[in-house]
């Protein structure tokens, strides 16, 4: 029967989709056809194939062909497919053996003379293959351009060949040729260079706790203080207090990398993202079409960070809600829609007021009360609400910075406080099954009551201050990663006071005397 089936790979955002490459010989005037929504890209393969069998030796029939793309409904664009579909014609017009493309995933593009030329995103692939393979519970090979072949082989559990031409690739498939193979028992971690360590700064001992805290229960953090204070300082160092990622959240995590254009490595290492306030929505969110995925998503498992928040189109941060409430996004497209992963920790920095200097113990913010609240306001309610720290971050002393660069250090080294965080989330994974700051609202009310006088605290507090129900449930979620840190079996009064302490951070608009009297002025 002249028909011959193989096996490829796209991707739809950073979802690998198992692509079935149809290739049908049939009577009838010579002709050439690709159906299953092949773009342009895919299209103008027809030539490349041609050519590259030719001249590698390989008769091109002269019969009707078709090529099949399955799924059909999905669009697709990639001349990764070439490989495929060379090797899928020479099957099936008897000059290959078809029993020997079992088993195999091919990617590579051809150029004229047949030679294999570089896939995007080379690292993705494997790691697509791989789960392929874990999902069809038998071994597959992937075979693709030698020049990429190393990157791709540094995934284990898939044997990765590469070659140099399409012939060379047909001789290997028929038992002639040695093409390198690359297949490796493990997969090398990349070289991320040292984290800074907490160790560096000096003095912000209610902000390093603020920190430990939200490492230890996954709790967003905001920092705020004027120009030079330390907000940025002590947010790049918060990757130091969390633990390495899992290795199949780390293989996920490159590849989405490898998709996205950052690199083909592997690292446990867990992202931090640092977008700069003129990111657009697509860089911020994702978007495009095809959609692609954002900041976010680059930043999933791992920190993003927003310096300078207030400075961000509004829009992009409204569009941050969703992610924080539900870990993922989803970026819908005339013909389909898009989800990707974004559950990430989210940390965030600003000044007091468009001066900078509100709040400052010697300089004086010249900003009227109307420029303060119109600057605070530009983090909306919700988005606030989404908040379970804020912190007031205000310079060191002169004389205590002096002392910290002779050596004299307030507070243990980021290794020192992630022993503390890893400690804490063993504790909420054995009792919950997840971090603190993921808790359900049925998971708060079993595993977050307070004592009768830190409750006694909590609902004056609430009351008092006409809290949301979210406000309220986030604070009993710090108050349990405070407790989880001091070792308490039950959430105590002095728990729920600093988790308070940093819910009233977050009422920024409180404007002082000093900027009241400039408004009346």
């Amino acid at each position: 029967m002249p028909l011959a089936t193989l096996q490829s790979l796209t991707f739809v955002g950073v979802r690998p989709i198992p692509v079935q490459i149809e290739v049908h010989l049939s009577a009838g005037l010579p002709s050439f056809a690709l159906v299953g929504l092949p773009d342009a890209e895919i299209r103008e393969s027809k030539e490349r194939v041609r050519s590259a069998l030719l001249n590698s030796g390989f008769e091109f029939p002269s019969q009707r062909i078709t090529v099949n793309l399955a799924p059909a409904d999905l669009p697709k664009g990639s001349a990764a497919f070439d490989l495929a579909v060379a090797l899928g014609i020479a099957a099936a017009s008897g000059q290959l053996a078809k029993a020997e493309l079992q088993d195999w995933v091919f990617a590579g593009e051809l150029s004229l003379s047949g030679a294999l030329t570089g896939v995007r995103s080379p690292f993705a692939l494997a790691v697509a293959a791989r789960k392929q393979a874990q999902q069809r519970n038998r071994p597959l090979k992937l075979m693709m351009p030698k020049a990429q072949a190393a990157v791709s082989a540094t995934v284990p559990d898939i044997a990765v060949y590469g070659a140099v031409s399409l012939f060379e690739a047909a001789a290997h498939l028929v038992g002639h040729g040695t093409p390198m193979t690359q297949e490796q028992p493990g997969c090398p971690t990349t070289a991320t260079g040292q984290a800074l360590d907490m160790a560096e700064v000096i003095g912000h001992q209610t902000a390093k706790h603020a920190l430990l805290a939200a490492a230890a229960g996954q709790h967003h953090i905001r920092l705020v203080g004027p120009p030079g204070s330390g907000k940025s300082m002590l947010a790049q160092r918060i990757g130091g207090l969390l633990p390495a990622l899992p290795f199949e959240d780390s293989l996920d995590i490159s590849a989405i990398r490898s998709l996205k254009g950052e690199g083909d490595s592997f690292s446990q290492a867990r992202p931090f993202r640092n977008p700069h306030p003129s990111s657009s929505m697509a860089a911020l969110i994702g978007g495009g079409n095809p959609p692609a995925p954002g900041e976010i998503t680059l930043a999933h498992q791992g920190i993003l960070f927003t310096d300078e928040v207030l400075e961000f189109d509004r829009r992009c941060l409204e569009s941050l809600r969703e992610p924080l409430e539900t870990g993922r996004v989803n970026i819908s497209r005339s013909g389909h829609q898009s989800t990707f992963p974004a559950r990430f920790l989210w940390v965030c920095a600003h000044n007091p007021c468009p001066c900078g200097w509100l709040g400052h113990p010697v300089k004086e913010c010249r900003c009227t009360p109307e420029q303060v609240r119109r600057y605070q306001a530009k983090l909306s309610g919700p988005l606030a609400d989404r908040l379970d720290i804020s912190i007031d971050v205000q310079p060191v002393e002169h004389q205590a910075l002096l002392q910290g660069s002779q050596g004299e250090h307030e507070s243990g080294s980021s290794a020192a406080l992630l022993t503390q965080v890893l400690k804490a989330r063993e504790v909420q994974l054995n009792r919950q099954g997840c971090l603190n700051g993921e808790m359900t609202p049925g998971q708060i009310s079993m595993h977050c009551k307070p004592e009768h006088s830190a409750e006694q605290l909590l609902l004056s507090y609430a009351q008092k201050n006409h809290l949301s129900a979210r406000a309220l449930h986030r604070i009993c979620r710090v108050a349990r990663t405070l407790a989880d840190l001091d070792d308490a079996a039950n959430i105590q009064k002095k728990q729920v006071a600093t988790a308070i302490q940093y819910r009233k951070s977050l009422n920024l608009p409180t404007i002082p005397n000093q900027v009241a009297l400039n408004g009346i002025k």
